[in-house]
């Protein structure tokens, strides 16, 4: 099974010759996590300065500054992200008359050493104990714990979005069953308790009955198969499984037909990463991946041939071709507006609140 870009905005990854199927070996701990924790080894508990401003050039920020033996290192929150930034006392200019007076630098010349594009004056100093734990919460509230996939089926002779979404269960291959059982386990929705990513659990089986789940490196992952979601008879288009995977970021389409797949088929403003997976001789699937234009690259990175197998070292390395997927298209340009405006609307309410 090939793709075919056609006019798509959607472009096949190049694979790499030297890269392998390996398990996880980097951190997967997001930007924010990462911050939680460098906030917490060096802050968190220990006497530090923390500033914020509610309005600035850059927007709502929150810094905060400790010196650590020779070192000062301050985490500066900012709308766009973090930066995690260290600076050696030695190289921090301070006036002759603060030094005759045991002083240490001035917030001014601190904040020029650390960064030059700290907006100083809009600075103000909070000595609020609580603010550290507000601070880390609101960091928490960023981490994303679980994730959701679509998964389509193509079956033979067909190549495009219309086809894979009119197929129903009974049609599906024993071969694509196998796949969803690489994928998670199969669970019934009534009831369900854990990450349910949008399907009805009530029973009244609005979303089907049952669907494909999996715990992975510590995330909920809930895939929504279209298969395993309502088909209605007369909708060409079935809407009802295009309302649930034409809103996840990243689908797989399993694919048994000869045909090549028609990238430009995929219409919806929310996929931004296909994974096109096929089987070939024994018990094997090779894959392509096409992230949307915009997208940047993300690992790891796709072997040459990129052919994978059902043990766990290889859903290892897919999984976390798909995470890094979906992590990847929040830089895009379609999300990453609205991330920021998000982040912006925490920070402001954290300034707000201690700037009384």
């Amino acid at each position: 099974m090939s793709v075919n870009v056609g006019n798509s905005e959607f472009m096949p990854l190049p694979t790499n010759p030297n890269a392998k199927i390996t398990g996880v070996h980097e951190s997967l701990l997001q930007e924010c996590e990462k911050d939680i924790i460098w906030y917490r080894d060096n802050f968190f508990g220990k006497a530090h300065q923390n500033y914020l401003a509610l309005d600035s050039p850059r927007g709502p920020l929150a810094i905060s500054i400790i010196r650590d033996s020779d070192t000062y290192k301050a985490l500066v929150r900012t709308t766009s992200g973090s930066e995690r930034l260290s600076v050696s006392s030695s190289g921090i200019s301070i006036a002759w008359w603060r030094k005759a007076f045991g002083l240490g630098p001035s917030v001014n010349n601190l904040m020029e050493s650390i960064s030059r594009n700290i907006p100083v004056p809009n600075l103000r100093l909070c000595k609020d104990p609580n603010l550290g734990n507000e601070l880390l919460a609101m960091e928490e509230r960023q981490v994303i714990r679980s994730y959701k996939f679509g998964v389509a089926y193509v079956g033979p002779g067909q190549c495009s979005e219309e086809e894979m979404f009119s197929n129903r269960a009974e049609n599906a291959s024993p071969k694509f069953k196998e796949f969803l059982n690489f994928l998670g386990e199969t669970i019934e929705l009534r009831g369900w308790k854990g990450y349910r990513a949008g399907l009805d659990v009530s029973g009244s089986n609005m979303t089907g009955t049952h669907s494909i789940y999996t715990k992975w490196q510590g995330y909920e992952i809930m895939f929504h198969v279209s298969t395993l979601l309502p088909y209605i008879p007369g909708d060409r288009q079935q809407l009802e499984r295009k309302r649930h995977i034409g809103n996840d970021i990243v689908i797989i389409i399993f694919s048994e037909s000869d045909s090549p797949f028609q990238l430009s088929s995929i219409t919806s403003h929310q996929n931004h990463v296909v994974a096109v997976v096929s089987p070939v001789e024994g018990d094997r699937y090779r894959l392509t991946v096409a992230p949307k234009s915009g997208v940047p690259g993300f690992t790891p990175d796709l072997p040459e041939p990129c052919v994978f197998g059902r043990d766990a070292v290889s859903r290892d390395f897919f999984l976390h071709k798909l995470v890094n997927g979906e992590r990847a298209s929040y830089k895009a340009p379609s999300f990453a507006p609205k991330i920021s405006r998000t982040r912006s609307v925490l920070l402001y309410e954290v300034a707000s609140k201690f700037l009384k």
